[in-house]
């Protein structure tokens, strides 16, 4: 039944796609990839993971400036998305896999640089994040890069707002926010009103919102030194107010 699911499998489906994905444009895209190209110093001949590739975006950007991307994710109607979309933008030097992260040694490979982009970590729990942690330093070569991007939980609760909506050409997308101290949990949820097919559909988003020091014990704990903080895709220096936490580490 649909309560027994995992929301990740509901959330995370063909409806993401449809409607929630919607401000994740190609500009966007294209400047989060300057971004970590930049960042992360990448390189012809380098090999790159994408740690919860959705559906595909920053996989298929990369690989169209000519750089050989895996992208591995749980859900398996996104990763179907990114084949289809590979399959018609002629993106042959991609891969992508329906894949847990704990999995990932299975894949076979050394990377030079592994990151995960748009708030991956913090959708499981906190011991399933430190697994996937180890398991990214283990595929890593001597000194590669790992990037993990997530929401910053000090700008979330500082400017917190209980309901917020976004109006589309044929849907409408309302949003009831939650903090729970006592957990760190951070509960989104969504209510998309079809216009067109006159449908109501529900969903439910909830992360672990961590602190910078936090995730960087995590990365220091499973080898890394942890080379720097950024606010967001600017390359700004992270601070209480940054609209992201980026933590970039490397593997000793």
């Amino acid at each position: 039944m649909e309560e027994n699911r995992d929301w990740r499998d509901i959330y995370f489906s063909r409806d993401y796609y449809t409607y929630l994905a919607k401000h994740l444009t190609p500009e966007r895209t294209r400047k989060e990839v300057d971004f970590i190209e930049s960042i992360l110093s990448i390189k012809r001949g380098h090999l790159i993971l994408d740690l919860g590739c959705g559906f595909g975006r920053h996989t298929l950007e990369l690989g169209k400036r000519g750089y050989r991307t895996i992208g591995i994710d749980r859900s398996e109607d996104l990763i179907e998305i990114a084949k289809e979309e590979a399959k018609k933008d002629r993106v042959f030097n991609v891969e992508f896999y329906v894949m847990e992260y704990k999995d990932i040694e299975k894949l076979g490979y050394k990377f030079d640089v592994v990151f995960s982009l748009y708030t991956s970590f913090g959708l499981s729990t906190y011991e399933e994040d430190k697994e996937a942690i180890e398991k990214v330093y283990n595929v890593l070569k001597k000194g590669g890069r790992f990037l993990i991007d997530i929401e910053n939980r000090d700008a979330l609760l500082r400017y917190f707002i209980p309901y917020s909506w976004d109006v589309f050409n044929d849907y409408i997308l309302l949003t009831e926010h939650q903090f729970e101290p006592e957990s760190g949990y951070y509960i989104s949820n969504r209510i998309v009103f079809d216009l067109k097919n006159n449908t109501k559909k529900e969903f439910v988003r909830k992360i672990y919102l961590y602190t910078a020091s936090e995730i960087a014990h995590i990365l220091e704990e499973k080898g890394f030194r942890v080379e720097r903080f950024i606010g967001d895709y600017d390359g700004k220096k992270f601070h209480v107010a940054s609209r992201r936490l980026i933590v970039v580490g490397v593997k000793k």
